[in-house]
């Protein structure tokens, strides 16, 4: 006969002795369990940890699968075309333009004129060099662009990551404390049938457990939020075994931060548009070349003639005047998102230091509060067994214990997410 027949059938002098025996061992068991030990009616952890898995894959994987992603290769592209612009010859298409003209079906006394004229636009007056500029000005702003959509992506990734990681471990720990009081109350009910403990001991079981169901309903369905989110960003199943980060050295934002980066790129950019708008005009120059074939009547010899010929507009464009002005207005206010990004970066790594201090604070406070806890637990257990508490007391207490453990575990998270939150701050990129 196993240990828990034997004490089915042998009373404790003391109320409460076996039981108090038992929970402590179950519990403790829990603490080490994996996720496994959850009940079988929750869905099992969807995320696994891959050994081979690294943070960089993570962060390639969920870039390649951006929305914006199709952006950065369409100002590329933009680009591209700005430079080959600006290195052509003639910025338009030539015009090839003639007529015939004959007095046959009027007069017809044999008068006729030919001409054919090829025109060919010119650039105006240093247009040319202010649309090398925008083509110099989008080739950096898309150099920047790229760096900032990585940092960007890697923000929304560590963001993620972290949600998951934080909802599985607080789903996993209460899946443990779940399981563990199931089996708690296979053994109430044993030892209530033997004359162990009362039926209200057992009761307190059996609340406590429905508790820790509800809790871990609760906790499943935050998980699978987060692991949908997690997945929807990156395509993975997994999750790299080890996804923590090493602090950045950096301590200040720098001029060379991605999002600062790419908004004085946009600066420069559109302050660039505005003087090849400024430089150009809706009608410009073009250079003509005639020939011409003419014959007065039937007795006249033909006369052929070549020519060449200039069209130069008298001033700018007064149509140009809101167009300007339009850019110099988006320029106003990439001006005015450069300080507020500036501003905001600020603030950003003034509240993730904030909150690495302050974490750090709360994990040396909460290693000594576990210390504490840990002795008094074992104080609590010495008490249920001289009969100096009730069970329900030394539940109550246990599940302060427990409380105590979790939030130590995620503070322990917490620090992660904030050291991750600290070097997106300060710009590093995954």
């Amino acid at each position: 006969m196993n240990v828990l027949h034997k004490r089915r059938f042998r009373r404790s002098p003391i109320p409460g002795l076996c039981v108090a025996r038992v929970f402590p061992v179950l519990l403790t068991l829990g603490l080490l369990a994996p996720a496994a030990l959850a009940q079988e009616d929750h869905e099992g952890p969807a995320i696994a940890f891959d050994e081979q898995l690294t943070l960089h894959d993570l962060a390639q994987a969920a870039r390649e699968r951006h929305p914006d992603r199709g952006v950065l290769d369409a100002r590329q592209r933009r680009a591209s075309a700005e430079d080959d612009y600006s290195g052509r010859w003639f910025p338009e298409s030539s015009l090839l333009r003639g007529y015939h003209l004959s007095d046959r079906a009027f007069d017809d006394v044999g008068l006729y004129e030919d001409e054919i004229a090829v025109s060919l636009p010119l650039w105006m007056p240093g247009e040319r060099k202010s649309r090398s500029n925008l083509a110099e000005a989008l080739s950096s702003s898309t150099v920047s662009g790229e760096a900032e959509f990585n940092w960007r992506v890697s923000s929304e990734l560590r963001e993620a990551l972290w949600k998951l990681v934080a909802a599985r471990r607080q789903w996993e720990l209460a899946g443990e404390q779940e399981a563990n009081l199931a089996k708690v109350l296979e053994q109430a009910v044993i030892f209530e049938e033997a004359g162990e403990i009362s039926k209200g001991d057992r009761l307190a079981v059996l609340q406590e457990l429905a508790t820790w169901k509800a809790e871990t309903m609760s906790l499943e369905a935050q998980y699978q939020d987060a692991a949908r989110t997690f997945r929807a960003l990156t395509g993975a199943g997994s999750l790299p075994a080890d996804f923590t980060e090493e602090l950045s050295t950096m301590e200040k934002i720098r001029e060379d931060h991605p999002a600062l980066q790419m908004a004085r790129d946009q600066m420069q950019e559109l302050s660039a548009a505005v003087d090849a708008m400024r430089q150009g005009n809706n009608y410009r120059p073009s250079l003509q070349l005639f020939w011409r074939g003419q014959r007065p009547d039937q007795a006249s010899s033909q006369l052929d003639s070549v020519g060449i010929g200039f069209e130069v507009p008298l001033g700018r464009s007064p149509s140009r005047g809101p167009e300007i002005a339009l850019v110099n207005e988006a320029l106003a206010q990439a001006e005015a998102h450069y300080l507020r990004q500036q501003r905001e970066l600020g603030l950003q790594l003034h509240e993730a230091e904030h909150t690495l201090h302050t974490t750090e604070l709360q994990l040396a406070n909460s290693y000594e509060l576990i210390n504490a806890a840990e002795e008094r637990r074992g104080l609590d257990q010495l008490a249920l067994e001289l009969g100096e508490i009730s069970v329900q007391e030394w539940l109550r207490r246990l599940s302060g214990y427990k409380t105590i453990q979790r939030t130590h575990e995620l503070l322990l998270l917490q620090k992660g997410a904030a050291i991750a939150a600290y070097n997106q701050a300060v710009g590093e990129t995954l």
